[in-house]
Order: C-alpha cells, then structure tokens, then sequence
C-alpha cells in the first residue's frame, strides 16, 4: 500500500513539474530602430554593424548590408547562417526575450522575413538563439512563422533547449 501511494505521489509530481516548469520562463520584448543606434566603424566595405543595447546589458549586433540583415547578440556571437531553409533575410525590429522570471534572459527570439531572391521575402522564420551567461550565443533553431502556433513552437523550443544547448556542437532544430 506504501509503494502504491508513493508511485501515486510521484506520478502527480511529474504531471505538475512540467507545467510549473513552463511558467517559471517569462517573455519581455524590445524594440530596435537598428539604424539609429552605435555604428561600428567599418572597413569601406557596403556593410553596416551597429550595436544596440538588449535586455540586461545584452549588446544586440545588427548586421545588414545590401541584400540582408541579421542580429547576433553579446560579446563572442557565433558566426553562422540564419537557416538553410531561404537565401536572403531581413531582421525583423522586435526582440522577444525568454528565460526564468526575473532573471536574466536565456534566449531571444527574433522573426525574419525569408526570401529565395532580393526584393522577394515572401516568407517568415522565428529563429531562437541561446544567450549564453559568459556572452556567448548561436542559434538554436528556428520555426517556420506561417505556421499555426508558430509563436508558442517558438518558445517552447527556447525553454526546452537554450539553456543547456551547446553551440558547435548541437544540431540546430529547424522545422
């Protein structure tokens, strides 16, 4: 009778350890008129480097040049393609940060206009990207936004993955 009410106690622990988990993270957002914030001096070459200020003294890099724009974020970015699922990519302006509530944010996810050609962004990605305590970040992977319940996939593969996720090393999710 024992082991029955303690398997019991446990199963009810499990069923409630995943919901609970899922509301310790919360999203905050911001939003970058990338332009206008610090130039890198550059090099003569067509691209632009800016650096805007993020969440919790996270540096967010916009990178744009004649054809795309990107982010990374903190001190030692990752250098890594978007996704392998478009050719061009325009960054969009909001940020949506996640991790534990009220601490210091573990993921950012950002939605790209994707296209096969200049001028033709006829599609859109959430990309989520792990921000990593020492400054370090990649990207974790990404979800194709058209779909239904593109958001919420969105986060739950930055609460499931960003935190223990391993750049260079990982495979990256890409639906």
């Amino acid at each position: 009778m024992m082991i029955g009410r303690l398997a019991l106690a446990i199963g009810f622990a499990t069923l409630l350890a995943a919901p609970l988990r899922a509301e310790q993270w919360a999203s905050s957002y911001t939003a970058h008129d990338y332009a206008k914030c610090r130039k890198d001096k550059g090099n003569g070459d067509p691209i632009s480097i800016h650096r805007c200020p993020g969440k919790a003294g996270i540096i967010v890099i916009w990178t744009a040049g004649d054809d795309s724009s990107s982010v990374d974020f903190g001190a030692s970015p990752t250098q890594e393609t978007i996704s392998d699922k478009a050719s061009f990519f325009e960054v969009g302006k909001t940020i949506e940060w996640r991790g534990p509530k009220g601490k210091r944010p573990l993921a950012a996810i950002v939605r790209y206009a994707t296209g096969a050609s200049v001028g033709k962004l006829n599609g859109s990605r959430l990309v989520v990207y792990r921000l990593a305590p020492d400054g370090a970040s990649c990207i974790v992977g990404s979800v194709d936004a058209r779909k239904p319940d593109a958001n919420n996939s969105a986060r739950r593969l930055a609460d499931e993955k960003s935190a223990s996720f391993r750049c260079g090393q990982d495979a990256r999710s890409e639906d």
